[in-house]
This record gives C-alpha cells, structure tokens and sequence, in this order.
C-alpha cells in the first residue's frame, strides 16, 4: 500500500517489512523495548535509519551509536499522573501500605504458590498490609483452593483482595506502595510511569534471558529491588516488601529513581523521530 515509513517493533515478524522498506528506499525505524537487543533488532539495526531505545544503558549494545535515541516506552497518561490518594478513594483503601502482585495475565504457577503462602504469613503477623492479587486465568480455577488450604479465609478480611484480573491497573499500581511483578518490558516501564517501588522477579523462561536484564536495569538506578525465581520463597518477598513498605526513606528514593528513568513524552518522541525521517525523504 505505499507506506511513507516502517516502523517494527522488535518482533521476529516485523524483519521483512523493515528489510523491505529499506530495499525501497523507504524511510525505517525499529524500537526496541526491551534493555537487551533481541536478535531481529540486533540484525535490523545493521540498515534501518534510526533505532529508538527505552533504557539509557541500552545504547551500549549498538555499534552504530549515531542512530540510537533513547525514547522510553509509550505508556498510557494515566501511569503518569494518577494520584495515589486519589486512587485509594477509589479503590476504597485505609491507611494500611498497599501491595499489588501480578504476574501476567495468565499467571505463573510458581509465584501463585508463592503469594498464597505469603497470604499466610501476612495473616500471621496480623495483615500489616493490604494486599490485591492478579492470579491470572491459569491460576484462578485452583488458587483459590490452596489458600483456604493454608488457612486464610479471604472472604473474612478486607487485607486481601485477589482476582482473576485487574482492568484499572493504573489507579492500583498508583495506590499501591510496592509492586511484586515479572520483568517484562511494558511491566517495567508502567512502573517506573508511575514510580512505584518494586520487587521484580524475572521470568526464567524467557528468549535470552531478556526479563532479568530488564529488572537489572532498573535495579541499578536503585527503583528496584530483584529477586530471581530460584530464590524466591513467601518469607523472602514477606522480608523485602516490609524493609520498603515500612521505610518511607528508602521508598521515596526507590520512587525518584523510578521517575529518573521514565520519559514522559516518548510517544511525542517516537512521532517526532518518524515526522523527521519523512521530511528527509
């Protein structure tokens, strides 16, 4: 249809329509979400005009420097500028520190089994916490059984909310204090939106292990905190959660160095970049 210019996303099936752009002289750019270059950027960013970065630290990976801009993630508006007390009116939350865990919209089978046995541990210590769980479709036809198995009865306190999804993830991540998640690109960049201090456990399975250098990028500006999968138990998570959530200190710096790391108007950046190729032609 004579496009006036490519734009791929990262994905394996987004290489051809770059390559083919280029072939016909027709302006190319990737954008990269991830810290690490997977394999189609790492190729595509041999011929494509310009390659557009979320990460700082992920101009390092490209030998033609030149190229890169660092754009961030577009995220929604409401990531950004969600107020927390607003978001507690309307979720109808107290003065309690609000955890949100959610690992996917399918769940992870191991991490469920993590937060159900935290859900005990939290009961135990006399729910400190307020605490929304996404199990996920995978999870929530069994889950639900093994924390009754454990001996919490969430139907009989209000520190518990779990469910299958969450559909207004921007006013929970706002109100929440600490957020136990995957490591996942758009997870990533949501949280540093709203400057959430976080717990990131990587997923394990995943191309090149793509989730933890993620994580790691956002543990090194110091807004979070990784824990990989092979050392994660319910006291662990307990332990780092309460070390956060009952140092407001240490949060705040957690939420400035999230807020370093986000661009606000990388949607506005990524249309400017491609509004510039179009007028070179």
């Amino acid at each position: 249809f004579k496009p006036d210019i490519v734009v791929g996303t990262g994905g394996f099936a987004s290489f051809q329509a770059l390559r083919a752009g280029y072939s016909l002289g027709i302006p190319t750019c990737v954008h990269e979400s991830n810290a690490m270059p997977g394999l189609t950027t790492k190729m595509a960013a041999k011929f494509v005009d310009k390659v557009l970065v979320c990460f700082h630290e992920s101009v390092q990976h490209y030998p033609n420097k030149e190229k890169v801009e660092i754009v961030g993630m577009p995220v929604r508006r409401e990531f950004i500028y969600t107020k927390k007390q607003d978001a507690r009116r309307e979720l109808g939350l107290d003065h309690r520190p609000v955890i949100l865990s959610a690992f996917g919209s399918q769940g992870a089978k191991v991490m469920n089994e993590a937060m159900a046995e935290m859900f005990r541990i939290e009961q135990d210590a006399g729910f400190p916490f307020q605490h929304i769980h996404a199990v996920g479709a995978y999870g929530w036809s069994w889950m639900p059984g093994l924390v009754k198995e454990k001996g919490v009865d969430i139907n009989c306190t209000d520190a518990i909310r779990m469910q299958e999804y969450i559909y207004n993830m921007p006013s929970v991540m706002a109100a929440a204090d600490v957020v136990i998640s995957r490591a996942g690109a758009s997870t990533c960049n949501e949280i540093a939106a709203s400057g959430t201090p976080c717990i990131l456990i990587p997923s394990p399975n995943v191309t090149d292990n793509h989730q933890e250098k993620n994580a790691r990028a956002l543990e090194r500006g110091g807004g979070a905190v990784v824990v990989l999968e092979k050392d994660c138990t319910a006291q662990r998570i307990y332990d780092e959660v309460k070390a956060i959530a009952e140092h407001p200190e240490r949060a705040l710096q957690m939420q400035r160095a999230l807020q370093q790391e986000v661009i606000v108007d990388s949607a506005e950046r990524v249309c400017g970049i491609m509004e510039e190729l179009l007028k070179r032609g």
